[in-house]
């Protein structure tokens, strides 16, 4: 009897404390919050990627022309098979009216520089420019279960568009340039022999075809510089952009390159129906020019396209996700749910971009939100005490006597 009154009473100690946790609304029981198991943020480069097959080739064709209507042909100074770099002269010919034709060259010139101009202040000011980032948003912890935080990538995001843009605008200016050199070469000329132009080549390649006919184009040249190939899904079309950097496996080899997305087509590779796939091509250009010289057009490989990337990111197991937050080990010894806001997940690890910061101390276990803010305890590891590694202490016989002794 004694015994049974003895259980009803712990029994009923038990539920009262239980109960009133439970409806302590004012905070006024203390909660502690028993943490077993904990791990520290860490920084981590994350991607997100995707395959495609590819074939090296030459990277196009450039075709020459002339206007018989700004003076008379001369002749070809290149063969057919001849090899060309930039500079080269390709035809000369005779103007029919030299101020026309200089003044026609002035013109074209001013123009030119023109654009460079535009182009060049262009590209300074999206250097310049510093895209906005978000801050953490603060989560009222009443509310947290209806509180959503803002999308986490639009800053990545923009930064792409800003290496897209500027990739771009760096090809039109070389482009100009070229054309700004092969002008001023054709007025210098033109001033010093007072009638004949000798037009150069701002291409580099392989003469593969001449017009003897002059009809245009009177030149085609194919150029040597290597290039990839590849096929994109209608689905992988939707992520990929020009500027993304590209990995190039070679197959049946151990050689790899890098390399950038030159160009995507907006239109599939053959007239599609209802129940075919489309494809579309698009093209990567080498990174490292000067090392290709094993490499033949019709070689196939293995790319690996970078859609995005966070390099030495803070990151976290996906397991400690808690519905955009974790459970913080402050250092006021709280244990405080944090409001995060995350990035690429990438095989079972998560980024965060706003929240913690790598070195930060979260438990690996998901709590109820009673306990937000609450003292955190962690269990005694005897196995990590000093006083079990007496042992790795030098001369500790000789603190233990003197320690007697001050007895």
């Amino acid at each position: 009897m004694r015994k049974k009154i003895i259980w009803t009473m712990i029994l009923l100690l038990i539920g009262v404390n239980i109960l009133l946790v439970w409806f302590d609304k004012e905070g006024k029981v203390e909660r502690k919050a028993h943490v077993s198991e904990w791990e520290a943020a860490y920084e981590e480069d994350l991607f997100v990627r995707i395959e495609a097959p590819g074939v090296i080739s030459n990277s196009g064709e450039s075709y020459v022309y002339f206007d018989d209507n700004i003076g008379s042909f001369q002749g070809f100074l290149m063969e057919e098979g001849s090899e060309v770099a930039v500079g080269d002269p390709l035809f000369s010919y005779r103007v029919n009216d030299y101020v026309e034709a200089e003044a026609q060259l002035v013109n074209e010139l001013s123009k030119i520089n023109g654009e460079i101009t535009a182009i060049e202040d262009a590209i300074t000011e999206m250097v310049a420019y510093n895209i906005p980032r978000p801050s953490v948003p603060v989560v009222n912890m009443d509310e947290e279960e209806d509180s959503e935080l803002p999308p986490p990538r639009e800053p990545i995001e923009a930064d792409l568009l800003k290496k897209q843009y500027l990739v771009e605008k760096e090809k039109e200016l070389a482009s100009y340039k070229e054309q700004k050199n092969s002008v001023e070469t054709q007025l210098e000329e033109l001033q010093s022999n007072g009638d004949t132009i000798t037009v150069e080549s701002p291409f580099e390649g392989k003469v593969t075809s001449i017009s003897t006919t002059l009809d245009d184009p009177i030149m085609v040249i194919e150029n040597t510089q290597l290039y990839v190939q590849g096929e994109l899904t209608e689905v992988d079309r939707k992520k990929v952009e020009e500027g993304m950097s590209v990995s190039i496996k070679i197959v049946d080899s151990d050689q790899q390159f890098q390399g950038t997305i030159q160009e995507v087509d907006e239109s599939p590779k053959e007239e599609v129906t209802i129940e075919s796939e489309s494809l579309y091509p698009f093209g990567v250009m080498f990174d490292e020019a000067d090392e290709l010289n094993s490499l033949l057009p019709g070689y196939h490989t293995e790319l690996t396209i970078t859609l995005d990337e966070a390099l030495n990111a803070t990151a976290i197991n996906q397991e400690m996700l808690d519905q955009q937050h974790v459970w913080l080990l402050t250092e006021e010894g709280k244990l405080e749910k944090r409001p995060i806001e995350t990035g690429i997940e990438m095989e079972g690890t998560v980024e965060v971009i706003n929240g913690i910061t790598s070195g930060d101390f979260l438990s690996t276990e998901k709590k109820p939100s009673v306990y937000t803010d609450s003292t955190f305890i962690t269990p005694l590891k005897f196995s990590q005490t000093p006083w079990l590694e007496l042992g790795d202490y030098e001369s500790w016989k000789k603190y233990l006597l003197i320690g007697i002794i001050s007895r």
